[in-house]
């Protein structure tokens, strides 16, 4: 996320009063816990929860777990009452509430009261789709349920190119729904939610890019984002198969080396601030570091069956945050990683 998204995000925050003083001083709690103290068991909330309303989706794409079969973790959706135990808990100290991790969000049928809810509590809220599931009825309560943002994934711009990695997908209606909730926007004189489209570049479909930023701009869409892929965490793929995915244009490459698959952002920090400041639960209530535990191997909890504030502080969460500060790279999710918080959260 770059410098004038988080400004925009600020302001957006400070205009709609989600910026309190309990969030604040609960930020300073495990920003003092973590840099100054370096304590393993802040005292404070975390900051940013991401939530998987399910880990089910309608497309197959190779490199996500859950379209290449690689996840598992048991299927299904997470009930608006489990989401609702959990927000209740710890809603009044979250700045954001992350809706999406390895599923459609749109397939749960509790979705759009998920939002509402969040909404309620006055956090920022984010959902990230790849937008095939928005009935006509759906797109006005989309647009009054005062989403802040709104990610749908279009990795091409015509069905030929779209499909190859969006598998079983339909490019046009993506771009319908897209044009009726830009539409609806307008009729109802909303500035939210805010449309960013995100364009995964790869080798297929690079020779796209303009295309998809006229697209794009045709829409009338908030933003367009294009981000390199990511190749390097994937377990089931051979270098041979990971390398037909790397674009052939250096701008768009996120790996220096695709022999050892380095991060061409240098990995310098190997601390990071997140299990300090966020949480990711499941769809089944599992409470995990982040959301590159894909299958959960790290999990300290269950969110749906103890309380919240148990699981923050329990031995497990604290070992985990001890390594974290010897050095992160101990775990083979985070070797590659940043460290970059909102890159997590709010990309």
């Amino acid at each position: 996320m770059g410098r004038k998204d988080t400004v925009r995000i600020l302001l957006h925050m400070i205009k709609h009063r989600q910026i309190t003083i309990k969030r604040i001083f609960n930020t300073i709690r495990n920003c003092y816990a973590f840099y100054i103290k370096k304590d393993v068991a802040p005292k404070g909330y975390p900051i940013i929860l991401m939530i998987e309303p399910t880990n089910i989706c309608n497309l197959k794409c190779p490199l996500c777990p859950t379209g290449a079969g690689t996840l598992t973790r048991n299927k299904g959706f997470m009930s608006f009452d489990n989401f609702k135990k959990v927000v209740d808990e710890i809603g009044d100290y979250l700045f954001n509430i992350t809706l999406y991790n390895f599923g459609e969000p749109f397939m749960n049928k509790d979705i759009y009261k998920m939002i509402e809810y969040a909404k309620n509590k006055r956090s920022f809220v984010r959902v990230s789709t790849n937008g095939h599931f928005f009935k006509e009825e759906d797109v006005e309560r989309l647009v009054k349920s005062e989403l802040d943002d709104l990610i749908v994934s279009i990795d091409g711009a015509s069905q030929d190119t779209y499909v190859q990695y969006r598998k079983s997908g339909d490019f046009n209606l993506v771009i319908d729904n897209l044009k009726r909730i830009v539409k609806m926007k307008r009729e109802l004189k909303r500035k939210l939610p805010y449309i960013e489209v995100q364009f995964i570049v790869m080798k297929h479909n690079e020779h796209e890019v303009s295309k998809i930023e006229e697209l794009a701009k045709e829409i009338g869409v908030d933003k367009l984002t294009l981000k390199g892929v990511i190749v390097g965490e994937v377990d089931n793929l051979s270098d041979e198969e990971k390398a037909q995915y790397i674009p052939d244009n250096p701008e768009f490459r996120r790996y220096a080396d695709t022999k050892n698959w380095i991060n061409k952002e240098k990995v310098d920090i190997h601390y990071c601030t997140r299990v300090w400041l966020s949480t990711m639960i499941m769809t089944d209530g599992s409470v995990v570091p982040c959301c590159y535990d894909y299958n959960a191997t790290y999990t300290f909890g269950n969110a749906f069956k103890e309380k919240f504030m148990d699981i923050w502080n329990n031995k497990k969460y604290q070992n985990f945050r001890r390594q974290i500060i010897e050095d992160k790279r101990e775990f083979g999710m985070c070797k590659n990683c940043t460290g970059k918080l909102l890159n997590t959260a709010l990309d």
